[in-house]
């Protein structure tokens, strides 16, 4: 397999070997082997490793030891397929299944990771979590080269994630963003809170559609991005500014709870609908999207407003 990467302004004064181990997140066995084999070239020429690049610059890097097994597709498996290609493959969560084996999960448990093992025949990466609750698309990277560099976007902030929730009431303004800081509760608590001694956490919100139920309480259908990544971020988020998800059993309001105890929602309403990152292997752009999966059904549970 073949990488290019084409030098960017920022890039520009760095080695090769920064290069390598740095913006395109090959690892120091991949470096060395590379190194030794004479498949590592700079504009169509051998590079010394204390070389610095300039922009614009083309660096290509033949990896070896990169194909995976071959292997039939378990088609048996349940499996929702949005994208596949030989380093990527983004698959579909709905809820109440657990991303790979953990606690609650333990080995031999039915896994998101598992039904993706099943369908390729071998192991692959996930780039990123879902709660187990959450629906929506999760990104598994077939190469460990793709999956350190998609987790070197997430770090810069060049991988970036939209959800849909419900939640109780409506924010105001209806479009905004919440700077709050989050930490544990307690020291072995998995449960979180707005704190001043928490790390800093950032998340977008737009309302996209509000409505009434019978009993005159309002709920709304809310777009969502995490610019940082803390555990239950949005969650926690909404919470804060008074608009808790709805079927959010951790973070509830009395308001919250009973809604969704007459609306019959046991887990909270929170999908994931798109993913936006730049291509491992490729460099392009990608945006990878499925339309939100709810359990809750405004058309048989509310009056529109």
């Amino acid at each position: 397999m073949e990488l290019i990467h084409i030098v960017t302004a920022e890039e520009a004064g760095l080695t090769l070997q920064q290069l390598l181990r740095g913006p395109m997140a090959l690892s120091g066995r991949q470096t060395r082997n590379a190194k030794a084999q004479g498949a590592v070239t700079v504009d169509a020429a051998p590079f010394f490793s204390n070389q610095k690049v300039r922009e614009g610059m083309i660096v290509r890097v033949v990896l070896d030891g990169y194909e995976p097994p071959k292997a039939t597709p378990d088609v048996r498996s349940p499996l929702e397929i949005i994208y596949e290609d030989e380093a990527l493959l983004a698959v579909f969560k709905p809820a109440l299944l657990q991303c790979h084996p953990s606690p609650s999960a333990p080995g031999g448990s039915d896994t998101l990771e598992g039904r993706v093992h099943a369908y390729l025949g071998y192991g692959a990466h996930p780039v990123h979590r879902l709660d187990s609750e959450t629906t929506g698309i999760v990104l598994f990277a077939k190469l460990p080269y793709a999956q350190a560099h998609l987790q070197q976007q997430m770090r810069s902030g060049s991988f970036s994630k939209v959800y849909e929730a419900w939640v109780l009431g409506c924010p105001e303004p209806g479009e905004g963003e919440i700077d709050a800081p989050i930490a544990r509760e307690h020291p072995d608590s998995f449960t979180r809170i707005v704190s001043q001694d928490g790390q800093r956490a950032v998340s977008r919100y737009k309302a996209l559609k509000r409505i009434s139920l019978p009993d005159g309480q309002m709920v709304t259908h809310m777009r969502l991005s995490p610019v940082t990544g803390r555990t239950h971020q949005l969650r926690v988020h909404m919470t804060h500014i008074g608009c808790p998800l709805l079927g959010d059993t951790r973070y509830r309001t009395d308001a919250s709870e009973a809604v969704s105890r007459a609306l019959g929602l046991t887990y909270h309403q929170l999908s994931a609908v798109s993913l936006s990152f730049v291509h491992p292997i490729t460099g392009m752009r990608m945006e990878l999207t499925h339309p939100a999966v709810f359990a809750f059904d405004p058309e048989s549970a509310i009056l529109s407003r």
